[in-house]
């Protein structure tokens, strides 16, 4: 066949996949599930309160170089969109928890990971998780941190859920707060059974059973 023609068909296939998926480039939560339901924070809220929280963190830290410590995963989306828009010196680390078994169920004990790969003596450290819950994950971790001697410690959670709590820690930096009867929330980097993470609104399941059984 003309080389010619292989480049044109080529050509045009790439283009009619590009334009096949860029309708569904944040796809609604009915393509994963059943269910269909409204977005509780959309992404360009999102956005909004990430780039409002960058030039906060610009102004308490004075410009200094900062390092970026995520919870994985659930941390990861919101890690990402923050470190794009910090315009003053950054880098970025992980480590990772995990309380919450494979049904979404409360596990109990919490496992603490990479934390002793990580040099953070004598930098400005700011742990990035997605949800400041019970507390008991967060705190935990901080108290991890702070035995790596930075120079200073700071927390910021994406959304942080309006609940009595036994311990006195509270995050620096959040982006949104929830009631405590509002329900499990999926997208944005939460998850649920490792499902619907990606979705780049965060959604409110409110019945867990009326969601595909994964």
């Amino acid at each position: 066949m003309n080389r010619f023609i292989v480049g044109v068909l080529l050509f045009t296939s790439v283009s009619l996949s590009q334009k096949a998926f860029a309708n569904i480039e944040n796809p609604p939560m009915s393509v994963y599930s059943s269910v269909e339901v409204d977005p509780f924070i959309t992404y360009e809220e999102v956005k909004e309160r990430i780039n409002q929280v960058a030039k906060q963190l610009a102004f308490d830290y004075k410009s200094e170089e900062i390092v970026l410590v995520m919870v994985m995963k659930g941390a990861l989306c919101l890690a990402v969109d923050l470190i794009r828009a910090i315009s003053f010196p950054c880098t970025i680390e992980y480590m990772q928890t995990s309380s919450y078994g494979m049904k979404g169920e409360y596990r109990g004990g919490l496992e603490i990971k990479g934390v002793e790969a990580l040099n953070l003596e004598s930098k400005n450290v700011l742990l990035v998780d997605d949800i400041f819950d019970s507390g008991n994950t967060l705190s935990q971790v901080y108290q991890a941190l702070a035995k790596k001697n930075p120079k200073s410690l700071k927390s910021l959670v994406l959304v942080s859920r309006n609940i009595p709590r036994d311990i006195d820690y509270r995050p620096d930096y959040v982006l949104f707060n929830i009631e405590e009867e509002d329900g499990f929330i999926v997208g944005c980097g939460f998850d649920y059974k490792e499902h619907y993470r990606g979705l780049k609104d965060v959604y409110l399941l409110k019945d867990l059973q009326a969601i595909s059984d994964f």
